[in-house]
C-alpha cells in the first residue's frame, strides 16, 4: 500500500513540473509598461524599432548598443558614435540577478556593444 502512495506522489510531481513548464512556453511575454504614449507614436518596444528602424521610418543604424540594468531587467540602448546612450530600444525579460555574478556585474555598469550581430549573438546566450 506504502508503495501506491509513493507512485500517486511522485506521478503527481511529475506532472505538475510538467504542466508548469508547459504553461511556462505557451504564455505569451506580458508587457509591463503601461500603453501611456501619444496615439499617433510608436511604442519603444514596437517591432519596428526593435528591428533598428527609425521613428521616420527610414532605417537608422545605430553606431553601437548599450546595455545595462533598468529594473532589474536588461535594457538595450541604441548609441551615438561616442558612445553615449541615445534611445530604448527593448526591456528584455533576461533579469539581472539571475546572471552569473560576473555578467551581472558587467551589465549594472552598462557594457557596450558596437556590433548588431554580436548583439543579437549576446542577446540570444542570455537567453532572451
Amino acid at each position: 500500500m506504502r508503495k501506491l502512495w509513493y507512485c500517486i506522489f511522485y506521478g503527481l510531481c511529475a506532472f505538475t513540473i510538467v504542466f508548469s513548464l508547459y504553461w511556462i512556453a505557451a504564455m505569451p511575454p506580458r508587457n509591463s509598461q503601461g500603453s501611456s504614449s501619444a496615439p499617433g507614436s510608436r511604442d519603444a518596444d514596437s517591432p519596428a524599432l526593435r528591428a533598428g528602424n527609425s521613428l521616420s521610418g527610414v532605417r537608422e543604424e545605430p553606431a553601437g548598443y548599450y546595455l545595462c540594468d533598468e529594473g532589474g531587467r536588461l535594457a538595450v540602448y541604441s548609441c551615438t558614435a561616442d558612445g553615449v546612450p541615445r534611445q530604448r530600444l527593448e526591456l528584455t525579460d533576461i533579469y539581472i540577478n539571475l546572471l552569473p555574478e560576473q555578467d551581472a556585474l558587467q551589465f549594472k555598469a552598462g557594457y557596450l556593444v558596437w556590433d548588431r550581430q554580436e548583439l543579437e549573438t549576446l542577446l540570444e546566450d542570455l537567453g532572451a
